[in-house]
């Protein structure tokens, strides 16, 4: 008699969910667990709503003019930074869709340019080290240019006792000013083990970036105003004025200085 009792046991729990009494408790526990899910989505679209009283890009601590790739390496930085606030992640995530459907509707509008990098994506690049035009912000216009005129100024008041060192030091002071930019442009994450292996390695693309950034500047400066214009006048048959083999040394740190405030300031 037990056996088909516990035989019966599930016809019986499938017959009164077919009931309108077991439909209606069937529904109430749908519905229970239905409600943190809408729960979430309420939290979601509040913090949506609240975002959209601020400055998605000051949420995400980039320009108005950032790139996708600068745009999504700060979202992920920050949402790494604040893994543990439940507030500021869906604060972060509004601030993304945001400007995510921005782009999205401007697109579809036809008022959005697609970059270079994109469009073009298909395209095996010849040299990927390359230097890009891109403006840098004006405090390390500022900077780069007060140091690379300081360098210039111990060259040309100096010339017997500075030597080589203004050039020495403008290719340092163009490595700091390009590292600081690269920085900027690609933030090293500060998440810690859980971070992508590509932006764990970060910091040491952006000295490598910087420094290389540095030596081509000084090596075209040195390059272009005083080898060059020698190599020129030796295949021609002809010799460079006096003034020119005696100012070495300056010719080289103005070639340099110049060279790496223009780096500095229009290149990433």
């Amino acid at each position: 008699m037990q056996c088909a009792v516990k035989a019966a046991r599930p016809c019986l729990a499938r017959s009164l969910q077919r009931t309108p009494q077991g439909m209606g408790a069937l529904r109430v526990q749908q519905l229970q667990r239905a409600v943190p899910q809408r729960r979430q989505q309420q939290r979601v679209l509040a913090a949506a709503a609240g975002a959209g009283s601020e400055d998605p890009y000051q949420v995400l601590g980039i320009p108005r003019n950032a790139d996708s790739n600068a745009i999504q390496r700060a979202y992920r930085k920050k949402m790494s930074e604040n893994k543990n606030n439940e507030a500021a992640m869906q604060r972060l995530e509004a601030a993304h869709s945001q400007i995510m459907m921005a782009a999205l509707t401007s697109r579809l509008q036809g008022k959005a340019t697609v970059e270079k990098d994109v469009l073009y994506a298909d395209r095996a690049k010849l040299f990927p080290w390359r230097p890009r035009l891109w403006m840098a912000a004006r405090d390390i216009l500022l900077y780069s240019a007060i140091a690379q005129a300081l360098m210039l100024a111990w060259a040309l008041l100096s010339p017997l006792t500075a030597g080589t060192q203004p050039i020495i030091w403008s290719a340092i002071a163009g490595a700091v000013g390009n590292v600081v930019k690269q920085n900027r442009l690609y933030p090293v994450p500060k998440g810690g083990p859980d971070s992508p292996p590509d932006e764990k390695k970060q910091g040491g693309k952006n000295i490598m970036r910087g420094c290389f950034l540095a030596f081509l500047a000084t090596f075209c400066g040195c390059f272009f105003l005083y080898t060059l214009p020698d190599a020129i006048a030796a295949q021609l048959g002809r010799v460079m004025p006096y003034w020119f083999y005696e100012g070495q040394t300056m010719l080289l740190a103005i070639g340099s200085c110049t060279l790496n405030w223009l780096f500095t300031a229009f290149t990433k």
